[in-house]
């Protein structure tokens, strides 16, 4: 690098990339995003479910206000049969707290709210050709022909990660093959991603979830929009990382659920007919044995993937985007432009602290889907008839809450009063 002043260059924008840019402009350090889209804002109306420690991040970041009116406030989560008749209901969103969004909201309280989408810090619509590291630095080359220096390269790039493809090649041409200790990233279940305008009649509030073979639905409604999960197992698993429907092939997903009713007084045609985007994709689970190379260290779906049943795998992406910036924050306060060895000893300690979390939460993930959509008389069995009487939903909520949401991270150099529930946080 021509100057010795740290820094991070970003490839991807969504919200780990954005959490990263804003965790670092906090902490007074220089980045740059790349993002291959010609904008951060997306067309995506996936629904998000940010749970407490996400919203205590967003707080710290002062982005917590901007989310209001924004988000479907869920109070309530019911189980119903295929024709719509109620199972079990239980308030478990009183217990957590959590807000559900779209995803492209997300990215535009980002865009809207905070001063790192600015010229000076973005390039968008170009991507990564190749990315070289000297013993002081990195050169990024895009494929407009430029190239981009700077001290480390953060992967936030997804599940097509092009970013763990570099580091990958670059580590085995010195003769360390990290690519082959890996296992496979399998896709064994789709969803229909949707955002539907409100349907009249629908309930407001109310989290609904559909339980069958194979085949499984989830949904929530405020007053103005409806967004929705619907999954289906796929005949085979498959590595296919880059599969793109056909409309054929989505028409027929929809005919699989023409009986279903996602809602007691809604159909999933009837849905469907309101719908205003509508995304079919493949569910890839998958985590990394590692997460970085070098001066190269990933983050978010580019290391850790999982369906998206229990509502984690974006606040997965994002406790390591925090855990990443605190880790980057320390190691700079002692030694302003790190050599490789240093930053290597850092993505250590990252990888080592959120690969374990990750593990347990793409467990979650994966018994949650198959217990949703009865991949076996016994993921039915033990999740809908053994756990709901041992342990109902509310004393379940309460227990992740306990193991897992008050040890999740915020950022260490950000003070600021956060606000604070029944469950108190480990890290004040």
């Amino acid at each position: 690098m021509a100057s010795n002043k740290f820094r991070a260059i970003i490839i991807g924008g969504g919200p780990v990339g954005l959490t990263i840019a804003n965790g670092l402009e906090r902490a007074g350090l220089d980045f740059l995003i790349i993002e291959r889209h010609p904008t951060f804002i997306s067309e995506s109306g996936a629904g998000i479910m940010l749970w407490p420690h996400t919203v205590r991040v967003f707080d710290q970041l002062g982005l917590l206000e901007a989310c209001e009116g924004r988000y479907i406030p869920l109070h309530d989560k019911t189980l119903i049969h295929l024709d719509g008749t109620p199972v079990r209901n239980g308030a478990i969103f009183k217990y957590l707290s959590d807000k559900r969004v779209a995803f492209n909201d997300i990215c535009h309280y980002f865009h809207t709210n905070s001063s790192v989408v600015t010229a000076t810090h973005i390039r968008a619509g170009v991507g990564i050709e190749n990315i070289e590291m000297t013993k002081n630095g990195v050169q990024v080359h895009l494929s407009d022909g430029s190239v981009e220096e700077g001290s480390i390269v953060v992967g936030a790039d997804g599940i097509h990660s092009r970013t763990r493809c570099i580091m990958q090649e670059l580590a085995k041409k010195t003769g360390n093959d990290i690519a082959k200790d890996e296992d496979p990233i399998v896709a064994n279940y789709q969803i229909l991603y949707g955002r539907a305008k409100y349907v009249p009649n629908a309930e407001i509030g109310t989290f609904y979830e559909t339980h069958s073979t194979y085949r499984s639905s989830q949904i929530s409604a405020d007053g103005k929009r409806m967004h929705f999960g619907i999954y289906r197992k796929l005949p085979n698993p498959t590595t296919e990382l880059r599969k793109e429907y056909t409309e054929e092939e989505v028409a027929e997903f929809v005919e699989a659920f023409s009986d279903v009713m996602v809602m007691p007084k809604l159909s999933f045609p009837e849905l469907y007919k309101n719908c205003e985007w509508t995304k079919l994709q493949n569910q890839h689970e998958g985590l990394a044995k590692h997460w970085y190379y070098g001066r190269i260290v990933l983050a978010g779906d580019s290391c850790v993937q999982m369906t998206a049943a229990a509502g984690m795998g974006v606040n997965n992406g994002l406790q390591s985007a925090v855990v990443l910036v605190n880790k980057l924050y320390e190691a700079l306060s002692n030694s302003p432009n790190p050599d490789t060895e240093t930053l290597e000893r850092v993505f250590e300690e990252y990888q080592n602290a959120r690969r374990e979390e990750s593990l347990l939460i793409c467990q979650i993930a994966a018994r949650m889907i198959r217990v949703n959509t009865w991949d076996s008389y016994l993921t039915w069995f033990m999740g809908d008839v053994v756990f709901p009487w041992m342990l109902p939903e509310e004393k379940l909520m309460t227990k992740v809450g306990m193991e897992i949401v008050r040890g999740m991270q915020k950022f260490d150099f950000i003070k600021t009063d956060l606000k604070s529930g029944k469950i108190p946080w480990t890290s004040l």
